[in-house]
């Protein structure tokens, strides 16, 4: 009699810790640990830059082209004026949600974004003395660039303007070059001070967009065609410099 109370008590154990493990819901192979691990990783080491924050429309017959023209005017003026298709251009204010068809233009000025515009010109003040970059965008209504075979829909050109303030001198400098995919003489770094003039030379053998992280200062590189990003470093840290279509970091700026 007490040997079957024994078996029976031993059997109420056994089915309720099956029970447990069922309601749990958990998975222990060694799959599913590798995927938690993963998840967490990628969590920690995720950049202020999505690589994945595009969409491409690639697949549309027809997708939006910009052009982008201008003149200087006047003193440290330049007059934009862009040429859109295929989209309708919608204020970002209020804040909507994507459409398709629909989106605005981010604007670029020496690798600084100064605008999001609905309207097809723009005027750039307070340039200073010398040659100046300005780059388009497309962008959804909800911020995310427009692409196309794996590349940005936008344009660019260079203005010199010849009057004006004289542009700060150059505390620090570096040039950065990638041929074939790397990176000339491995990975750069440069490390400045608080508050110092930052002039960085770039040339790709590749049509490209270069971002700094944290600066969000970008770039837009035409093969073989030296570009120059030049800033004051006010935000200390450690950041990467990367090609944003190739996806791979070229550059550690150090500003303590």
């Amino acid at each position: 009699m007490t040997e079957a109370i024994k078996k029976v008590f031993l059997a109420l154990i056994v089915a309720a810790l099956i029970s447990c493990s069922s309601s749990t819901g958990e998975d222990v192979s060694p799959t599913s640990m590798a995927m938690s691990h993963n998840d967490s990783h990628d969590s920690h080491d995720s950049h202020d830059h999505d690589h994945g924050n595009n969409l491409d429309v690639s697949q549309l017959v027809d997708p939006p082209t910009v052009s982008i023209s201008g003149r200087a005017i006047e003193t440290g003026e330049v007059n934009l004026n862009f040429s859109v298709e295929n989209l309708e251009l919608i204020p970002i204010n209020p804040p909507s949600e994507h459409e398709s068809g629909q989106g605005h233009l981010h604007l670029y000025v020496d690798g600084v974004s100064v605008a999001m515009l609905h309207e097809a010109s723009y005027v750039v003040t307070d340039l200073t003395k010398g040659l100046h970059d300005f780059r388009v965008a497309v962008s959804t209504n909800d911020h995310r660039e427009y692409y196309v075979d794996g590349k940005a829909i936008s344009d660019s050109i260079s203005i010199e303007i010849e009057e004006g303030e004289e542009a700060p001198e150059v505390d620090k400098g570096i040039t950065v070059e990638v041929k074939n995919g790397t990176v000339v003489d491995g990975l750069q770094r440069l490390t400045v001070d608080v508050g110092e003039q930052v002039s960085i030379t770039l040339l790709s053998d590749e049509d490209d967009v270069f971002h700094l992280h944290a600066y969000n200062l970008e770039v837009s590189l035409t093969a073989d065609q030296p570009e120059i990003l030049q800033f004051q470093a006010d935000i200390p840290g450690v950041f990467e410099g990367e090609l944003h279509e190739a996806g791979y970091q070229i550059l550690a700026l150090e500003v303590s």
